[in-house]
This record gives C-alpha cells, sequence and structure tokens, in this order.
C-alpha cells in the first residue's frame, strides 16, 4: 500500500505548438484525482481550465491535442486564481499545504510538471516561492521502472498497456491523463510496488527572490537565483566584498530549509 495518507494525481497541459512551444510556456489545464492512501479509492476529481496570459490565443496544433478551446482558457481564471483554488480544494479534504513533513503527496508521470512547468510558470506569474507540497513528489514511472526493468522510456500509454489496462478517455487531456495515472498506481501497488517520494524540487528551480542583507549596519540587494546557503553567502560575500560565512533571519540562522521560506524583500544579516 501507499505510505501516504493520501495520493493527489497530478498532470498539466499547457501552451504549446508543432515545433517549439511559446516562450514562456503557460499551464492551461489544472487538474488532480485524489486517491485515498491505503485504499487506492478515488474519493475525489479537480479541475479548472487556465487562462494564459503571454500567449493568449491557443494554437490550432494545441487544441487538437489536448481538446482544450480556445473558448475553455477564455473563461478560465489566470493561473494565481486557479493555483489557489486548487490549493483550497486539498485544505477541503483536509490536506495540509505548509510545512515540511506533509502526510500526503503528488504523484505525476514525469517529472516535467514539478520539476520544470510548475516553477517557470511562477516565475512567469510573478512567484517569489513553491508551495510546500510542489516541493517533493511521486514520479510514477520509477515504481514501473523497477516492476519492468526492460521498459525504460515508458510513457503513461505503454505502462497501461504493459500492465493490462485501457486507456480510458484522449491522452493529454489532463483529467483524463488523471484517471489513467491513477489506474497505473493501483495496477503497481497491487504488484508490491510501493509509492514512495522519487524526486524533490532542486534549489536552482525556485523563483529568483529578491533579498535584503544587511552587515555591520551597511544594506545591499540581491536577487537569489538559487536557494542554496553557499549561493547566499557567496553573494553576499561579493556585494559586501567580505567573506560571508552565516546568516541569520529574525532570531535565528538561515539554513537551506530556511530559504526555502522567505519572501520577496526578506531581510537577512550575514556576517
Amino acid at each position: 500500500m501507499a505510505s501516504f495518507s493520501h495520493l493527489v494525481v497530478l498532470d498539466f497541459e499547457a501552451t504549446c505548438d508543432e515545433r517549439e512551444p511559446p516562450d514562456p510556456q503557460e499551464i492551461i489545464e489544472l487538474p488532480s484525482v485524489l486517491l485515498d492512501g491505503a485504499t487506492l479509492e478515488v474519493l475525489d476529481e479537480f479541475e479548472t481550465f487556465v487562462r494564459p496570459v503571454h500567449h493568449p490565443t491557443l494554437t490550432s496544433f494545441c487544441t487538437a491535442l489536448t481538446s482544450i478551446t480556445q473558448a475553455d482558457v477564455d473563461a478560465a481564471p489566470p493561473f494565481p486564481a486557479a493555483l489557489e483554488a486548487h490549493l483550497a480544494w486539498l485544505r477541503s479534504h483536509g490536506l495540509p499545504t505548509e510545512g515540511d513533513a506533509l502526510p500526503w503527496a503528488f504523484v505525476t508521470c514525469g517529472d516535467w510538471d514539478l520539476r520544470t512547468m510548475l516553477p517557470a510558470q511562477l516565475a512567469t506569474a510573478g512567484f517569489d516561492h513553491v508551495p510546500a507540497p510542489h516541493r517533493r513528489w511521486i514520479n510514477v514511472k520509477v515504481p514501473f521502472r523497477r516492476w519492468d526493468g526492460k521498459m525504460r522510456r515508458a510513457g503513461m500509454a505503454r505502462m497501461l498497456e504493459a500492465l493490462g489496462l485501457e486507456l480510458e478517455g484522449r491522452h493529454h487531456r489532463g483529467i483524463d491523463d488523471c484517471r489513467n495515472i491513477a489506474k497505473i498506481v493501483r495496477a503497481l501497488v497491487a504488484r508490491h510496488q510501493p509509492m514512495e517520494i522519487t524526486a524533490e524540487l532542486p534549489a536552482s528551480r525556485y523563483p529568483p527572490l529578491p533579498l535584503v542583507l544587511e552587515r555591520e549596519g551597511e544594506r545591499a540587494e540581491i536577487v537569489l537565483g538559487k536557494r542554496a546557503l553557499p549561493s547566499l553567502l557567496g553573494a553576499a560575500s561579493g556585494a559586501f566584498r567580505a567573506q560571508a560565512t552565516r546568516a541569520f533571519h529574525g532570531d535565528g540562522p538561515l539554513d537551506d530549509a530556511g530559504l526555502r521560506e522567505l519572501r520577496s524583500g526578506a531581510l537577512v544579516r550575514v556576517e
């Protein structure tokens, strides 16, 4: 069985084109399927389309691939409101959305959704942080490869076929993909493959963070590109032309975990 109270299957759809995606690429569908961690029963579903801001007109290729229409996204909320609605839905089911040791986890098909697309969307939308639940996840391809070591590059459709399952709905429609990924989860757990965290968001993938540094009464403003203490101390050493070896925020020392929680404009004291 899963080692979490709940599993939340997540599969974004984003603006796309036949050759290269628009830059910046933006999320246009945010769906989820909520599973009971013990029984893997489907408890609820969530879906919202998302209105792209930088490239508001969908390409014909994107609509053909996903079935998402221009009318769907035109009537949808922008990303910040869609994300908050999703977080509120999670909380409505008793799933906490703050803290380090969350009792539930996201499940994705690959690492793209939470390692690449979400951080890029957050930065594009002006966020200075990544919500706690989105910082680690279960890539269902990892337990699948444990079960079938010969199929190293299987996508969702091939995993379903290998497990003797039918692809239901439309591939590349986010909510349908979530439902199919949930079926893969159940099939793998039935084959004694545990659902465990497989990836965490690298420090370099967090949105840029403007900070105010203070040292011996002097202040300097920086934009931290990597949420890691060595990067902060290196930037501080350059800003004050003197080696910095420690950092503090509020009443205590600052470490990598603390850096992930800082918001834009935070005051950091260095020594």
